[in-house]
């Protein structure tokens, strides 16, 4: 019996949902990544957006459609707004904790959730509403459970703030671009003016790039194609699917993945209240995530 129009949308909901898990994920590996690679954070943003944004051109054109100029043009705010995130998130991960700059980021639902709610009408359950402000405290109890580590700065965390609101602006300009442009040619669009603005802001900044070495490549190509190809392309596919709230709250899983994955591979701290509350936020997740239809 073949499947109605509504069983093929909830489908499709589904593997959006799966997709922005994925995402998210990769996002969380992406700053373990970085703390391996020994250049500056312009540098790594130049490198890592010219070449996950050159992989997806070119696989465009293999497919027979390839970059427009009009792409480039509708996706300018959003390639804005990323580039003005890996700038300020960059530098904040070379200051402050992992820990610390993604838990910061985090706290986008709250800016993502009103304008969703104000906006464009996505609807937000009292139930949802109430576990999404648990998930909210169980970030925060991360960020006050990291501040007395040795490698905790201010400073980092203020650049962290400054990610965060340039973050939601893109996470808004992904979903209003939504029926202009397909989410491939967004995430490629993007990626490659985020890499001009990036080398723009090294010039501006006086940072000399040097030649990376044959490590730094291969950590440069992962980043690319986990944080960019996989990361990226994945969420901007899911939020034409999900409401723009929804894909918003799966982000508050990137601490608590990027929390693993430093102290297993980097040997960061994690006390009993961050432990304590990365478990907060998981349940309090799975529980969104449970009601979503």
């Amino acid at each position: 019996m073949p499947s109605t129009p509504l069983q093929k949308s909830n489908q499709e909901a589904t593997v959006a949902l799966i997709g922005a898990a994925v995402a998210v994920t990769a996002w969380g590996a992406s700053g373990v990544i970085i703390k391996h690679i020994s250049l500056s954070s312009s540098e790594i943003a130049v490198y890592r957006f010219t070449f996950y944004s050159s992989l997806l051109a070119i696989f465009m054109m293999a497919k027979g459609t390839p970059l427009t100029i009009r792409a480039l043009r509708v996706s300018i705010w959003g390639g804005l707004a990323l580039g003005l995130d890996v700038a300020f998130f960059y530098e904040a991960l070379k200051r402050t904790t992992i820990v610390n700059a993604m838990t910061i980021g985090s706290l986008q639902p709250i800016i993502v959730s009103i304008y969703g709610y104000k906006v464009l009408g996505e609807k937000l359950r009292k139930r949802e509403l109430g576990i999404g402000l648990v998930a909210l405290l169980g970030t925060v109890g991360v960020l006050v459970g990291s501040t007395g580590s040795a490698e905790w700065n201010l400073t980092g965390d203020l650049f962290s703030v400054g990610a965060l609101f340039a973050w939601s602006a893109y996470f808004i300009l992904s979903k209003k671009t939504q029926d202009r442009i397909t989410p491939m040619e967004y995430t490629a669009s993007t990626g490659a003016i985020t890499a001009i603005m990036s080398f723009i802001i090294a010039l501006v900044l006086g940072i000399s790039f040097t030649v990376p070495s044959r490590e730094n490549i291969l950590w440069l190509l992962l980043l690319a194609a986990i944080a960019g190809v996989i990361g990226h392309s994945l969420m901007n596919w899911s939020l034409v699917r999900i409401p723009l709230w929804v894909g918003s709250i799966f982000t508050l899983f990137v601490p608590v993945a990027a929390a693993a994955l430093a102290w297993i591979f980097l040997g960061e701290s994690l006390n009993a209240l961050q432990v304590l509350s990365t478990v907060v936020v998981i349940l309090a997740l799975g529980s969104i995530l449970r009601y979503q239809r």
